[in-house]
Order: structure tokens, then sequence, then C-alpha cells
């Protein structure tokens, strides 16, 4: 009898770690295809921004590259999502958003190479590159969305608020850029909800939040710090785009405010994902 009852005893433990496991494994994935859906829109609105500096540096080489680079993070991310281990996104949809992506990246090349070909690119074309743009980065937020409730996964408030200013300070930044760099088709094209001055004051409620909930973490407060600092800085050039207009300035302070965001993210998600 003894022995009987240790088997069910320990049938009912191995049930029981699998589950455990089979759960963990689960959130694990759905952490992970999360973070890449928000690197991809990170992804396609820094390729747009670059493409601008580009254009108006007179095809620069440097944001060539960082153009090739977007490409390249938003499709290792496109990998992750459509590995066999991560099956929690919605394939068909995913593969909707992909043929939006391949659309935009079509209209980037060809803008790229009539640039560099004839030395301007077709102001129709760019405003249409612009507004795939907007469709890559809502199309994955719709999915990004459906597989949070897909999944029941609950993600950390703070991660959720640096994903948010990640894509708002892209946001920002390509319309920035555009305006300051572009001809009247492009530039009156708007990346922004409610325009720029309206996702500015968002981001600036956003990062108060942020820094008051993490004061008792020194590390990542100093974080928060330095990117309102940064945001300060640019912040008045967004709020006056018409008048002296430092895209560079602008540019390279905003990858930097979504480098810190990023880590800030992943700290946080890991934090919380190990305390469920």
């Amino acid at each position: 009898m003894i022995k009987i009852n240790l088997k069910r005893l320990l049938s009912v433990l191995v049930l029981g770690m699998c589950i455990v496991m089979h759960a963990a494994t689960a959130n694990s994935d759905t952490s992970e295809a999360l973070e890449n859906l928000y690197l991809m829109q990170s992804s396609a609105m820094g390729a747009i921004g670059n493409y601008y500096m580009f254009s108006g540096l007179q095809g620069d080489s440097r944001y060539g590259r960082k153009i090739d680079a977007n490409i390249e993070q938003f499709e290792d991310s496109v990998g992750v999502l459509t590995s066999s281990r991560n099956t929690v996104v919605d394939a068909e949809a995913l593969a909707n958003s992909l043929v939006i992506w391949q659309q935009f990246k079509d209209l980037l090349q060809i803008n790229r190479s009539d640039f560099l070909t004839v030395g301007y690119a077709n102001g129709r074309l760019t405003g249409d590159l612009s507004t795939k743009a907007t469709e890559v980065k809502e199309n994955l937020q719709n999915l990004y969305d459906q597989t949070v409730k897909d999944t029941n996964f609950r993600v950390s408030a703070q991660t959720a608020k640096t994903r948010k200013m990640g894509l708002i300070i892209k946001s920002i930044v390509s319309e920035y850029i555009a305006r300051s760099t572009s001809n009247s088709v492009t530039s009156s094209f708007s990346f922004n909800e409610g325009g720029m001055g309206n996702q500015a004051k968002i981001f600036d409620q956003l990062l108060n939040q942020l820094k008051n909930e993490s004061i008792s973490d020194k590390r990542i407060y100093k974080l928060t710090d330095q990117i309102d600092v940064k945001w300060s800085f640019i912040s008045k050039s967004v709020a006056n785009y018409n008048e002296n207009s430092v895209p560079f300035i602008v540019s390279s302070n905003g990858d930097r405010i979504t480098k810190s965001l990023n880590t800030i993210g992943k700290h946080y998600s890991r934090k919380f994902q190990a305390n469920k």
C-alpha cells in the first residue's frame, strides 16, 4: 500500500513539474515574442528616420549603413518569431504584417537607389514610403496587442512604459527629420497621432512616472535621469522644428534614448517574470 501511494505521489509530482515547466516555457516564448514585435516596430521607424537623414545629407553612407542595420534587426526578429520553438504569435496576422514590411522595404530600396543614381528621390514614392512605415508600425502593434490578449500574458507596467516611450521617441525623431530635411510632400506627413507636441507631452508624463518608480534602483534611476537630460536637450528643438533645424542632434540623441529605454525595459521584464 505504501509503495502504491509513493508511486501515485511521484506521478503527481512529475505531472506538476511538467505543467510548471510548460507554463514557464510558454511565458518565456510570449515574453520573447512581444519583445521582438516591439523591436520590429522600432526598427521600421528607425529605418524611415535614417532614410530621411540619408537623403537630407546627400546620400551620407553612415545613414545608409544605419538603414541596413535597421533592416537586419527587423529580419532577425522575424527569424525568432518564425522559429519552430515560438508559436505564440498568430501566423496569418504575422504574414500579413510581413507583406506590408516587404512593400516598405521595396520602396526604401527604390528611393535609396534613385537618390544615388539621379541625385533625388521621387516625391510621390517618398510619400508612399512614409505611409507604408506607419502601416508597418500599426499592424505590428495590433499583432502585439492580439498576442497579449490571446496568451493572457501580463507585461511589466514599467516595460510597457518603456516600449511606448521607445515608439514615441522614434516617431517624433522621424517626423522631425522629415520636416527638417525633406520637400513639401513629405514634410507635411505626420507619424504622430495628434502631432509631435501631443506625443511629446505623453512622453514627458511617462518619463516622470518611470523616474519616480525607479528611485529605489540606483542604476535604473541613473539611466532614467540620463534620458531626462537628453530629452530636455532635444525637446526644445522638437517644439520649434521650423527654427534652427538640428536633425543630426535630434537623431543621435533619439538613438541614445531608445537604447537606454530598451535596457530599462529588459531589466523590468526580467524582474517581473522572476517574481511571478
